[in-house]
């Protein structure tokens, strides 16, 4: 089968290779389409902490189980399930977690192994171009269920790209108001008519403050900028890491402390945000299908690495079918 494999930083080439076998609790998917992820980016240009190499990427996966017509996407992580945070039901913060794409082969590959409990049945009426992008929409959801959104409330998203589009999406659904910053003036001609489809404001000016405020662009600058931004009491949620080193000044944590202010970090997400994904993707495919730039082929996954690291476009599809 054809595979997508990292060897090192920068270092990645499609290679044919066997197909997986799979273990007791473990299941053979063909892979229909693998989301590219920025983090996958990353990845590629600097290595992650969880980076386990050589590695075949990709954890935004749809495909379908041999001798069945349904379609499935994939929680991209096994867990031991025995442990305090896995029996509470935030198994993402298993100690024991190994996470497809970083500690297993993931989804850019024709045919990948998954534990069995990790499928998804995906609903009819979301095409499994759309359904790929459910991982996405399941670590916003997170973000969202960590500092506990409000009806009503208003929300600073850090970032006009995939990821603070679905954040804006997942906040719509919660009943809340996103208001997206991006910095890049081609980034906002770029995504006008997808905020305007969503019901939400975008602009490169921060007039209002907020209730939340939510980075999804790596740039550390978003930390004290938000924090600036936040009402009394306000929360800010650590969603995308930074990519620079930071340095936070006694001032800022001041504003923490005089204004009781709260700092959170949200880090992928549950099975059952997962499930809880799918469901706003059944009520919102025509939405989240202008989120794609252009479906792709494997082959062409290397030559676009470098323009995503750039935040250009939105997301690509590798079509594996």
């Amino acid at each position: 089968m054809k595979a997508l494999i990292l060897d090192g930083i920068k270092k990645i080439c499609v290679t044919d290779i066997e197909v997986p076998i799979c273990g007791n609790a473990e299941t053979l998917l063909k892979v229909n389409f693998c989301s590219v992820c920025r983090t996958d980016v990353k990845m590629w240009f600097q290595g992650q902490r969880d980076l386990v190499l050589p590695r075949i990427l990709g954890h935004e996966i749809c495909g379908q189980m041999f001798g069945s017509d349904e379609y499935y996407v994939v929680w991209p992580a096994s867990t031991c399930n025995d442990c305090r945070y896995c029996k509470s039901g935030v198994e993402n913060l298993c100690s024991n977690i190994q996470v497809i794409g970083f500690h297993r082969d993931g989804g850019f590959a024709q045919y990948i192994k998954v534990p069995k409990e990790a499928l998804i049945e995906v609903p009819k009426n979301v095409p499994p171009e759309i359904a790929c992008m459910t991982e996405l929409l399941s670590s916003a959801i997170n973000a969202i269920e960590q500092v506990k959104l409000e009806k009503n409330q208003k929300v600073l998203i850090f970032g006009g790209g995939p990821a603070g589009l679905m954040l804006s999406v997942a906040c719509k659904h919660y009943g809340a108001e996103p208001f997206i910053v991006e910095k890049s003036a081609k980034k906002i001609e770029q995504v006008e008519y997808i905020c305007k489809e969503i019901g939400i404001h975008i602009s490169d000016v921060i007039c209002d403050n907020f209730d939340v405020v939510i980075n999804a662009a790596p740039d550390p600058n978003t930390l004290s900028e938000g924090i600036l931004k936040l009402k009394s009491g306000g929360k800010y949620c650590l969603f995308s890491g930074f990519t620079k080193n930071i340095n936070i000044s006694s001032d800022l944590l001041n504003e923490v402390h005089y204004r009781q202010l709260t700092l959170i970090g949200a880090y992928g997400s549950t099975k059952q945000q997962m499930k809880t994904a799918l469901k706003i993707l059944e009520d919102n495919t025509q939405t989240i299908k202008l989120l794609i730039h252009k479906i792709i082929p494997l082959e062409d996954v290397s030559s676009i690495l470098p323009e995503i690291l750039l935040g250009q476009n939105l997301k690509y599809i590798v079509d594996l079918q």
